[in-house]
Order: C-alpha cells, then structure tokens, then sequence
C-alpha cells in the first residue's frame, strides 16, 4: 500500500491557543478517515497543513511523499472545501465572464 499522509509529532498554535499537541497519524491509499471533535479541536488546522494551506510550525507532514506546500506534490491532490463562496465584490456579469474563459 502507498502512503498518503504522514503526520509526525505535528503540532500547531495560533498565538498563545494549542490547536495541535504532536499529533501522529498515518493514512494509506484506501483508506477512508474521518476527523471527529469539539469545535477547537483542531480539526481544520490539521486538513489545512496536509493540504499545504498553513506552513508547519513543529513535526514532519507529507503528502503523498513530499511536501504539502509543493506544487508538485499538491498537483496529487483534490480538495472541496466545506463552503464555497465567491467574493462579493464581484458583479453577475464577472462571475459569468469569468466562467467562460477557460
């Protein structure tokens, strides 16, 4: 089996709040892995720094072998975000314009 995400010792602040403590955490090709806590947790800091959203603070993390933060590495990787928005100083008409360059 290929791993996926290696978490090692990571760990996470944000100023003087915890939100990760040396979390551990391996996830191979098949695997399906859900997050469960209280809000606080910690939960969405540790998808951001396996998607290469937040820089490591402490501990290792890779995706699929290299480094969350790499292009290269990140061209691996589909993420739906849990909202999605657009931002609203855009008008209809740049939405759509927008949406027809491709």
């Amino acid at each position: 089996m290929r791993t996926v995400l290696t978490a090692r010792g990571v760990s996470h602040r944000y100023g003087g709040t915890v939100a990760l403590d040396g979390v551990d955490l391996t996830v191979e090709t098949g695997e399906c892995v859900a997050l469960l806590g209280p809000n606080g947790a910690g939960k969405t800091t540790l998808v951001n720094l396996a998607v290469g959203l937040l820089p490591r603070q402490r501990g290792e993390i890779s995706l699929v072998g290299g480094d969350p933060r790499s292009a290269r590495t990140r061209r691996h990787l589909g993420v739906v975000q849990q909202s999605l928005g657009f931002p609203g100083t855009l008008k209809v008409g740049e939405l759509i314009a927008g949406a027809a360059v491709r």
